[in-house]
């Protein structure tokens, strides 16, 4: 049997509003589409019986939707924003797409969901933690512009990003090479070893809270749980706080949580970039207790190309005890930029230390020597700039001398 859905009833309304349609026409309408083994669109069924033209249908299905666009704007207004579009919805609110209108620039307003509004130490809580998260400033990072609350909504504003989630590229393109997923890991990773100087913890690092601009800079988002005291639970809609895919085993038993509980969400979503999937599937719970107790599955398995080296570092950042795993982002840094190096150079085999401190040392020189180069090239502009405002100084001056020594010669001619 069909149903009559909201949207059918909308339609319906404001066809009758306008005088397209009479009550006994909806009437019949609604009987065909609840006689019927499949939905059929209210749109749909009353052109098939000609109670509508294309153009009268067409016309009243627009004014419909711009209609639900404004109502849905309406309920997330906040005042100094105009609300343009939705971006996305996840466990704890919902993200859009919005103009602050003080500053006139793009941003993504996140608001959270009613549910979590109760807890009057959770709000206080979100607010100092979105406050925190506001003073930081790193490239790897969304940066956070404005924290609030008004009526019932608790927002903040972020940088709006142009580009796409990490988990959108790899539902798109499958499985990424090992250089780019290493990079994009390596991107991160700057930005968790800038957060935890602040003796502060994302615990919520998926691909879907990375945001890859067009030029390939990745930038992680969304602080919903930062530091998260903030208990793990399942809402009604079976999600949970601290993502259960890449929730660190500390973390998803409750426990106290650091750095290290951030390496191991990074580790997965790492495993995530090279094998399509994240480890673990199933219920929630299922998820949760894989990540206690189980072990990965081969990601050799799952992705022949995958160097063993790789994997090994992917064993170390995903390891059930932290003090198991990386004690120092920086020697994390150093074991994927020497996989890195390997496969960027095409040597298969293992580096000796030597070679491996000596290729290092290159690299670096390479960078060094660019950031030289771009200094230089910015002296240059800068002295190229001051000297063409001094020639400009000096003919303006030199034009203001010649007008009065005319002007002289005319008051003397006179």
């Amino acid at each position: 049997m069909g149903e009559v859905t909201a949207e059918d009833r909308a339609f319906s309304r404001l066809a009758l509003k306008n005088g397209f349609l009479t009550r006994d026409q909806v009437k019949d309408v609604f009987r065909e589409i609840r006689a019927a083994e499949d939905h059929v669109r209210f749109e749909d069924l009353v052109v098939a019986k000609k109670y509508l033209s294309n153009e009268q249908a067409s016309a009243v299905g627009l004014a419909y939707r711009r209609l639900r666009k404004d109502n849905e704007k309406k309920k997330w207004q906040i005042k100094g924003y105009e609300i343009y579009s939705k971006l996305g919805e996840g466990g704890l609110g919902v993200v859009l797409k919005a103009k602050q209108e003080s500053m006139n620039r793009l941003v993504a307003l996140k608001i959270l969901h009613k549910r979590w509004l109760d807890d009057e130490e959770f709000k206080q809580r979100f607010l100092v933690e979105a406050r925190l998260v506001g003073k930081l400033s790193h490239q790897n990072l969304i940066k956070v512009y404005d924290v609030g609350r008004e009526d019932w909504k608790l927002y903040f504003s972020m940088e709006y990003v142009e580009g796409e989630t990490l988990e959108q590229i790899i539902e798109r393109e499958g499985p990424l090479d090992t250089v780019r997923a290493i990079d994009l890991t390596m991107q991160v990773l700057r930005a968790i070893r800038y957060i935890s100087r602040f003796d502060i913890v994302h615990c919520d690092i998926k691909p879907s809270n990375i945001l890859v601009t067009h030029d390939g800079v990745a930038k992680l988002g969304d602080f919903g749980f930062v530091k998260s005291n903030i208990d793990i639970e399942v809402t009604e809609e079976g999600s949970v706080l601290g993502t259960p895919d890449y929730i660190s085993p500390e973390q998803a038993m409750g426990r106290e949580v650091d750095f290290r509980s951030d390496i191991y969400s990074l580790g997965i979503t790492l495993f995530h970039m090279v094998a399509k999937k994240p480890p673990f599937d199933g219920t929630v719970s299922t998820i949760m207790r894989a990540h206690i107790r189980e072990d990965l599955p081969s990601l050799r398995k799952l992705n022949p190309e995958v160097p063993e080296a790789l994997v090994r570092v992917i064993q170390k950042m995903t390891a059930k005890n932290p003090s198991d795993r990386y004690g120092s982002c920086e020697e994390l840094f150093e074991e994927l930029e020497a996989i890195k190096l390997k496969e960027k150079t095409g040597q298969g085999g293992e580096l000796g230390r030597a070679e491996l401190l000596e290729a290092l040392r290159l690299e670096k020189d390479k960078v060094r020597q660019r950031q030289l180069e771009l200094y230089e090239l910015r002296q240059r502009l800068q002295r190229m700039t001051l000297l063409f405002w001094s020639v400009a100084g000096v003919a303006a001056l030199a034009a203001v001398i010649c007008c009065a020594l005319a002007l002289r010669l005319a008051g003397q001619a006179g």
